[in-house]
């Protein structure tokens, strides 16, 4: 058994980010990078956008001589099995490693169609490097697709496919696209963008059954409705990677439970990224985030907690999508609200707000300036009114 200062059980940016912080912050002692990939950590919002559509290459966080530098050993292929808070000891299938603090950063896995025919050949979800790898090598021979998910992933994967000269189905459960933030003007407007490229878009469509002779043949929907397809790309949410915590008695509930400056029920063991479940001191609740701006400023801020410097969560939270070109980005919020102004266009600028008891909670813009989109995350950590942006931009020169 190796002894480190610290063990950081997973290989995303969270890690990347955590590592370079903890050394900023004066973190000392033999750190051991624990990934479960066969890649070092890299960024994931290209792979549904500009990697997969072949136009950067492999967006790694860092290189290997990074973490020579900042004394990392890093095991790649190495899936965390159990982890032991009492002894401190984390087993994987390749040993036993035993820490004086722990960083649970596992990330994510993607849920899978629970129908007939989701197993064949050619049906793909879409989370690592690999995996954008494969559906990218599959658009190449593939003249039809059928992406499931109207969310980030189905979205993003479908306009890139398209750009790519694929026919694109779009099959999305729910009554409009992007509608988890809820904004009817932007799943409008979206649902033309989408149809403007010549995206197949079928709303309140549920996948009842995939069929094909080995490989992915056709699609088929609730309703009977049957679409050909000789690639299908599966965008519906993803869950977070707690099944080995079984049994440590760590605190897991949507994720890994953590306070605001990401520690876990356990002495010693702290989480981060898409896999935390942290508590947000805006706005005085838990929440889970699975977007890379989440995952960046977290490794951040946790690998200063790790060194004993000041740190945790204290920042309007944002994240963003691109698709066809056009950028959104939310601040915030939006999952809960009781008042919600919508305004503009894709074309000439959108901005939609949201207030839950008169503040400013969350917003959404696209096409939307720097400036503003600045005084948006200021208001809304201030707690500002819903209409505090009109009286900002009446009483700016």
């Amino acid at each position: 058994m190796t002894d480190f200062e610290l063990v950081i059980a997973g290989g995303g940016l969270t890690a990347a980010r955590a590592i370079k912080s903890y050394r900023e912050a004066g973190g000392g002692g033999r750190i051991a990078l624990l990934a479960a990939e066969t890649h070092l950590p890299y960024h994931r919002p290209a792979l549904s956008k500009r990697y997969l559509r072949g136009e950067v290459a492999a967006p790694f966080a860092e290189d290997e001589k990074f973490y020579r530098g900042h004394g990392v050993e890093v095991l790649l292929g190495a899936r965390v099995a159990v982890v032991d808070p009492v002894e401190r000891v984390v087993t994987t299938g390749n040993g036993r490693l035993r820490y004086e603090q722990l960083l649970l950063a596992t990330g994510a896995t993607p849920r899978r169609l629970p129908v007939p025919g989701a197993d064949l050949g050619g049906v793909h979800a879409l989370r690592t490097l690999d995996d954008s790898d494969r559906i990218r090598d599959a658009a190449r021979a593939a003249e039809r697709a059928v992406v499931v998910g109207g969310g980030f992933i189905g979205m993003e994967v479908a306009a890139s496919l398209r750009q790519l000269g694929v026919h694109v189905t779009l099959i999305h459960l729910g009554r409009g696209l992007f509608d988890q933030l809820r904004s009817p003007l932007l799943s409008e407007q979206l649902l033309e963008l989408y149809r403007d490229n010549g995206v197949d878009v079928l709303l309140e469509h549920e996948v009842a059954r995939v069929g094909g002779d080995g490989r992915v043949e056709w699609v088929e929907a609730t309703n009977g409705h049957c679409v050909a397809a000789d690639l299908v790309v599966v965008g519906v949410g993803v869950v977070p990677n707690v099944d080995f915590l079984s049994g440590s008695g760590i605190a897991v509930e949507n994720g890994v439970v953590v306070d605001e400056r990401f520690a876990t029920s356990a002495p010693g063991v702290f989480a981060a990224g898409d896999v935390a479940n942290f508590f947000d001191p805006l706005y005085q609740r838990r929440r889970r985030i699975e977007h890379w701006s989440n995952a960046n400023y977290q490794g951040t801020q946790v690998g200063k907690v790790l060194a004993g410097a000041a740190g945790g969560y204290d920042v309007v939270s944002s994240f963003f999508s691109e698709v066809f070109g056009n950028t959104i980005r939310v601040f915030g919020d939006t999952s809960r609200f009781d008042v919600l102004h919508e305004e503009g266009s894709l074309d000439d600028g959108f901005l939609a707000r949201y207030g839950d008891g008169g503040r400013l909670v969350g917003a959404a813009t696209v096409g939307q300036s720097e400036e503003l989109e600045t005084l948006l995350k200021e208001l809304i950590a201030d707690g500002a009114p819903i209409d505090a942006l009109d009286r900002e931009l009446i009483a700016t020169p």
